[in-house]
Parts: structure tokens; C-alpha cells; sequence
């Protein structure tokens, strides 16, 4: 991509290819930093990079500050989309020296450069400029952190949940939650997705100067990968194939859900004849009792949804977890911290075969399904968190079947589920195969 190469004249002191790696090693320990390009952002797997909040196209450390060059790290966040005290933000913890996890200080004392052969596609073009979905940058509107308080969901079984009857039914979609501010489209945590600007310019007009909405970002059933990996950089070429499942109103919080529901479809239309081709109003359905819940999970989940909601009827919008609005799934999910790869055998004898992971109660165990072959050549990195679903949790607590959903981009921490400990014996597999 051209912006990798300059940015208002100004050129990094090395030029990756696209998808290319450059190698640091801790002066003081056996640690490795990873620098890489991808598109039209850099990555590197030390601690300052990894937890910080900043869009993943905009972060910086002291590593790619060293390699690329102060002054175009510096343009580069800010053209990223980082206003001047994220771009400030970022480039003050990176000056700071990084901490080896003993205390001591690390500095960077050897640099090799070398192709990333576990993609399959490689930009040979960089001069080449990425299509965006109308030809303009992402938008720069709008702060990049701000406070967000969603509606959050409780969970309901069958067996004790509430009498459903009444209730609104919506598919549960598997997608990024987006709340829009008016402005732009922010995560749970507040960070920002730098979507092109042509995303909203057709409708982003037609809202009340003080409107919100909450819903999700989302390109289709079992490819949360694919939304995830689009909606983290803001110059992605595939931002057309997005679309924005709205759900709620919460400027209008203290009025029933049902009026809520009315301005979004008056806005945008009903779900099956939509105004806007990239925003679509979540079918709702009137629950005529537990069977219908239970039915209709069964005939979405065999085409591949993740689950479902129940919105109480005349339920006013509650920043915060509430019984208003429940979720309905067969299987359980939770993140967890990546803290070693295994190889695998077999067909994956020369790739990864399993990650292991830490719950956040400190239980330790391993994924090793769900991995696409592109994910197993080139799998999560440790430090990440993951998103990971099971069925039931062990006797001895740690989830049984579980199975690689996604990165979880905008999590920091890792969150475990919360379920009741089964009665049968220990049936722990990795999944490796």
C-alpha cells in the first residue's frame, strides 16, 4: 500500500512489503519482538503494542518507532485516524524503555528482515493503492476513545429461565458490536472503527443531531473472522462487504422498546426491504412461549446462527447487564490468553495443532479446532486474547470441546463463562487433528 511507503512526504526508515517481518531481539533476555506490515498498518508482539487501546492501525511502540523512524510514526498515526493526544499518548509509552517480565530493561540489539511465508496471498505491489469502497480515507471524525455504556444481556436456559411468551425474538448475530455515536462507530470498550466515511454519508444525515444506535457489525453467519479483520483497520478495500445490523435507539432509552424499534424501521426501513443496502433493522418476532423459543433456535443454528435474544416488551433501554434482554445458545463462550502454541501431527505435523490457553481464573488448557489452515500457519499470537466457544465445563472446570471462534480485538483481559460445573468425569481434549 502506497500510505506504508509515504506519508506527507515523509519515508520509514526501512520499507516492508506488505506482509513482510523484521525480527528484534532483547538485548537482556531470550525474547524475540516481531515487527510485520499488514496493509496499512505495523504490528509488533511486545507488551506496550498489544495492550493498548488505540485502533490496531494506530498504535505505536518503541520498537517501530526505532525501526521506521520517529517523524513518520508520527504521521503515520495521524493519518491512522489518532487525534493528538492518542497520537502523543502513543508516542510517549513507546519512548519509555520496555520492561522484560524480570524487571530488567531490554533494548533491541539484533534486526533481520524476512518474508512471511505463512499467507497465502502476498502484495508483491505495494505502489499499488488499496481500493477503499468509494475512493475516500477513513474518517477522521469523531474522537478516538469515548465513554460507552450498551445494554448488555443476561443469559436464559429453558430449564430456568422466564416465561418467554410476549417477548421479542431476534437472531443473535456473530458479528463486532458497534455503537454509533452520531459521529462514528465505537466498540464496547469505546475504541473507535475507523470506517470509510462514505459508510454512513447517506444516512448519517437523516438521524436527530443527538441520535444513537447499537448494533452490530457484521458480514455474515461464521465469518467473525472475516468482520473482525476488516472493521480493525480502517483502509480496508473490504468495508462494502459490512453491513450494520441495527438493534436499538438509545437516545431514546426511557421510551418502550417498541417505539425504539418504530424510528429505526421508519429510518431504515423493515428488514426485508431496507433503505440503505448497508444497514438492516433486526428482524424482531413476537415469542409465543418456550416451544417457540426452543424451535426457533433449532431452525437458526442449522443455518449457522449463533444463537438468540429476547427483548422484554415496553422495556426501556438500561446501560448496563439487565433481565430485559436475554441470550439464548446451545453453546457457552468466554476469551481466554494464548500462552503457547503446539505442534500438531498428522496433516498438521509442519503447522500449529494447538494453542494452549489461560482461563481468567488460571485454569490452563488447549484449543485445537476451529482453525482454518491459513489460522494454523499463522496462529493466534501469545499474548493475544482469543474468543473461544465449548459446551459444558469438566468436572474438574476447565470447558469440554472447546473450539477457536476468533480474535478478541478489542478485549484485554481474558473473561471466563459463567456455567454450572458438570457432574461426568474429565473429558478434556485439545482438539489437535
Amino acid at each position: 500500500m502506497q500510505i506504508c511507503l509515504e506519508i506527507s512526504g515523509i519515508k520509514p526508515k526501512v520499507i516492508l512489503e506488505d506482509n513482510e517481518e523484521c525480527k528484534m531481539a532483547s538485548h537482556s533476555s531470550d525474547l524475540i519482538w516481531k515487527i510485520k506490515r499488514t496493509g496499512d498498518h505495523y504490528s509488533c508482539n511486545c507488551y506496550s503494542w498489544v495492550y493498548q487501546k488505540n485502533p490496531i492501525n494506530g498504535r505505536s511502540c518503541k520498537h517501530l518507532r526505532e525501526l521506521l523512524g520517529n517523524r513518520y510514526e508520527d504521521a503515520r498515526i495521524v493519518w491512522a485516524g489518532s487525534n493528538g493526544a492518542s497520537a502523543k499518548s502513543a508516542s510517549a509509552s513507546s519512548s519509555n524503555d520496555q520492561m522484560d517480565t524480570d524487571g530488567t530493561r531490554k533494548r533491541a540489539r539484533s534486526l533481520t528482515v524476512s518474508s512471511d511465508e505463512d499467507d497465502d496471498v502476498k502484495d508483491t505491489s505495494p505502489k499499488k493503492k488499496v481500493k477503499k469502497s468509494s475512493g475516500s480515507p477513513p474518517s477522521s471524525s469523531g474522537p478516538t476513545n469515548i465513554a460507552v455504556n450498551v445494554l448488555l444481556a443476561q443469559t436464559w436456559t429453558e430449564e430456568k429461565g422466564c416465561d418467554p411468551t410476549g417477548y421479542w425474538i431476534s437472531e443473535k448475530l456473530d458479528g463486532v458490536r458497534a455503537f454509533f455515536n452520531g459521529q462514528g462507530f465505537y466498540s464496547r470498550l469505546g475504541n473507535k472503527f475507523f470506517a470509510p466515511d462514505d459508510f454512513s454519508a447517506k444516512w448519517k444525515s437523516k438521524l436527530p443531531k443527538n441520535a444513537t444506535l447499537d448494533g452490530e457489525l457484521f458480514t455474515g453467519r461464521n465469518k467473525f473472522q472475516d468482520t473482525v479483520s476488516i472493521v480493525r483497520s480502517g483502509a480496508s478495500s473490504r468495508w462494502p462487504e459490512v453491513t450494520y445490523y441495527v438493534f436499538d435507539a438509545p437516545f431514546m432509552g426511557n421510551r418502550p422498546f417498541e417505539e425504539r424499534l418504530a424510528f429505526l424501521k421508519k429510518i431504515f426501513g423493515d428488514s426485508d426491504a431496507p433503505t440503505y443496502s448497508n444497514v438492516i433493522v433486526v428482524e424482531h418476532i413476537k415469542c409465543t412461549g418456550k416451544n417457540h423459543v426452543v424451535d426457533r433456535l433449532k431452525e437458526l443454528q442449522k443455518k449457522g446462527a449463533e444463537g438468540l435474544m429476547l427483548r422484554q416488551p415496553q422495556s426501556r433501554y438500561e446501560s448496563k447487564r439487565s433481565s430485559t434482554l436475554l441470550k439464548v445458545k446451545t453453546f457457552y463462550d468466554a476469551e481466554a490468553l494464548v500462552i503457547a502454541h503446539h505442534k500438531g501431527s498428522g496433516k498438521n505435523a509442519a503447522v500449529m495443532g494447538a494453542i494452549e490457553v489461560e482461563m481468567a481464573c488460571g485454569k490452563r488448557f488447549k484449543i485445537g479446532t476451529g482453525f482454518s489452515d491459513a489460522q494454523r500457519r499463522k496462529p493466534p499470537k501469545i499474548g493475544s486474547i482469543v474468543v473461544y466457544k465449548f459446551q459444558e465445563l469438566s468436572k474438574g472446570g476447565t470447558p469440554r470441546f472447546p473450539v477457536y471462534v476468533g480474535d478478541a480485538i478489542d478485549k484485554t483481559e481474558p473473561k471466563d463463562a459463567v456455567i454450572r460445573v458438570i457432574d461426568s468425569g474429565d473429558d478434556d481434549q485439545d482438539g489437535s487433528d
